[in-house]
């Protein structure tokens, strides 16, 4: 029989803390709709609701037929089945406060109110250190509010019930005041909605323990009284394409490093779990990245990659906000901390394994391309097709006046056609669309769309951006050193004798890149060799900048990799080289071969000068 007035609890048993998650999963689950409706922050991609249902979900399947007395061993339960099931930013995060619940009631039977306010100030402590950049006025405020005030009034009382009401006000009072926090908030006329989804989970705990009921699962959609949201379509404001997400089981998971370098690839980070599981969340351009990173450290599962554009697509349509938008497809050997820095988009080539086909750096990165090529017979590489660059255009479009394309040599590939015939399609739409051809691809195309984000950030017009484009690429300098030409023989790029004498002989080549065309420019044999020829190729440009910077792709072949990245650090005297290692886009890697190997050069201290010309004449 169903309880109508509050009841006095002194203390907290395993089947009673069962129940209390079960009622507040019941709260958010029928509260989805409205979470979906107001998800604005951290990215207005409608989906706050139904990944925290989703996460609610897993704890009660986690929770049935859980027959444990203590209430550690339940509030373990909760925190394993929320980590592994857990969605979205909001989602995570809320795994990560029951994993602090539970390792603060860890080893209790049973537990007074000051224990469990004592739980709730670590679980609202690692809901914060999950984050790399824990923001105010989310669900994190809401989370210490209440555990706050718990702590305040357990030591004068000692019942349950007052306590958790005070808690619950003091949360709700930190969901009101995340519309003054946040401007995107304040500008949408909402509050948090991961913070509302808290919320919600207490509402269902404190109504149980007030009535003894569990309410059965209902949508509560919003109230007359809720405001109309305000949003607008804004892509622009989505800079990370892709949310991803995997769990991953490891000895000692180094939870800080894992943290950093998933900073270094998106935003949104969040990293929740233990030293020995833990359920990663970010935001990126760059999701085979993530996954990839994630299996270095352990054993992954759970892997997923939502489309972010598509989601807020979706729900949303508006004005254009941005100014431009820079495009490469995935030939461009630009590190990862660059492409996010500067928030460039991608579009995925076509990347063969034998008979599996795989899109470049969001369903397989180069790292991981090169450990598989070995094991196959045939691999390759092809255009995106020009649906590909149509979706990116118009997505883009929507949000951006202009769209700056830049592509690998239309000489080499079919890319530069595909983006042609894309943004041809466009024309009448209003879309203004620039495809530029680069002549070059790998470290050549990157060093020239380095050059063209720093214009655009500079506040260069189009124009002007695509022609620092072109005049960059025209300078960068990029020779590659190959272990023979055999590879460049079976694809076309040089005569198939050529090829086939240089694989008889062991004889490697050096090979200069740009213009649209590969050009052998000496022979060298052995690593040595071709190291020693790049070096004294390098030499004199290096002499001529003001400020170098290099970029030296590598076909899984680090070590030389590095060693030639001494070596040109020893011969540059400016003091001012910015240099970085990257894995060789498959683009290159496929028709130079395993063991390849390059440097590609770039004065950024004529890239300073060009902008500062070029916005003096706008």
């Amino acid at each position: 029989m169903a309880l109508k007035n509050p009841i006095g609890i002194r203390y907290l048993s395993g089947p009673r803390l069962r129940r209390a998650v079960v009622a507040g999963a019941y709260r958010v689950i029928g509260s989805s709709d409205i979470l979906d409706r107001i998800n604005v922050f951290p990215v207005a991609d409608s989906d706050t609701g139904k990944n925290m249902s989703a996460t609610m979900w897993t704890v009660l399947q986690g929770l049935r037929g859980c027959r444990a007395l203590s209430v550690g061993e339940v509030a373990g339960i909760v925190a394993e089945a929320a980590l592994r099931g857990a969605r979205g930013n909001s989602g995570v995060i809320m795994a990560q406060f029951f994993q602090g619940l539970a390792e603060g009631l860890a080893g209790e039977r049973r537990v007074e109110i000051r224990g469990l306010a004592r739980a709730l100030g670590q679980a609202a402590a690692r809901a914060r250190q999950a984050l790399a950049c824990p923001q105010e006025g989310t669900i994190l405020s809401a989370i210490s509010a209440f555990a706050v005030r718990a702590e305040e009034l357990a030591e004068r009382l000692g019942d349950f019930v007052p306590v958790l009401r005070e808690g619950l006000s003091a949360a709700r009072e930190a969901v009101r005041r995340s519309r003054d926090i946040l401007p995107a908030l304040r500008e949408a006329g909402v509050v948090d909605a991961g913070a509302l989804g808290f919320l919600r989970f207490l509402e269902g705990i404190v109504h149980y323990i007030s009535t003894g009921e569990v309410e059965e699962v209902r949508r509560t959609g919003p109230s007359p009284q809720s405001p109309q949201v305000k949003v607008r379509f804004n892509p622009a404001s989505i800079s990370f394409r892709y949310c991803t997400e995997c769990t991953v089981k490891g000895k000692e998971l180094p939870i800080q490093r894992i943290k950093a370098a998933l900073s270094e690839l998106g935003d949104s980070v969040v990293v929740a779990g233990s030293p020995s599981f833990l359920h990663l969340h970010v935001h990126t351009n760059t999701p085979a990245r993530v996954l990839e990173l994630a299996r270095g450290f352990g054993k992954t599962a759970a892997e997923k990659v939502d489309d972010m554009w598509a989601e807020h697509a979706e729900a949303y349509g508006g004005p254009k906000q941005g100014h431009i938008a820079l495009l490469v497809d995935t030939s461009c050997d630009l590190p990862d901390h660059l492409l996010t820095r500067y928030r460039i988009q991608i579009v995925p080539l076509r990347v063969r394994l034998g008979d599996a086909e795989y899109r470049d750096r969001v369903e397989l990165t180069p790292r991981a391309f090169y450990e598989r090529i070995r094991g196959v017979e045939t691999s390759g590489t092809s255009q995106p097709p020009p649906s590909d660059f149509l979706e990116a255009f118009e997505k883009l479009g929507r949000a951006f006046q202009h769209v700056v394309a830049l592509v690998l040599a239309a000489d080499l590939s079919g890319t530069w056609n595909a983006a042609r015939i894309a943004a041809e399609e466009l024309k009448g739409e209003g879309i203004d669309v620039e495809v530029v051809d680069t002549g070059t691809l790998s470290a050549g195309l990157g060093l020239c769309t380095w050059a063209a984000a720093r214009g655009a950030e500079a506040g260069l017009d189009p124009r002007q951006v695509v022609q620092l484009a072109r005049e960059a690429a025209a300078r960068v300098r990029f020779w590659v050193g190959l272990p023979d030409l055999s590879p460049l023989g079976r694809s076309g790029r040089v005569p198939w004798v050529a090829g086939w004498l240089s694989g008889r002989l062991r004889v490697g080549f050096v090979v200069s890149v740009g213009q649209g065309r590969i050009q052998p420019v000496a022979p060298a044999w052995g690593v040595r060799g071709l190291l020693s020829r790049i070096v004294s190729l390098a030499v004199e440009p290096l002499g001529e900048m003001r400020r170098p910077a290099a970029i030296i792709p590598h076909a899984s072949a680090t070590g030389v990799a590095e060693a030639l990245a001494g070596k040109i650090t020893e011969c540059c005297h400016t003091g001012r080289l910015e240099l970085h290692i990257v894995d060789a886009s498959p683009a290159l890697g496929v028709h130079a071969g395993l063991g390849a190997f390059g440097v590609a050069l770039l004065d950024m201290g004529w890239a300073e000068g060009r902008i500062a010309e070029l916005k003096g004449r706008g």
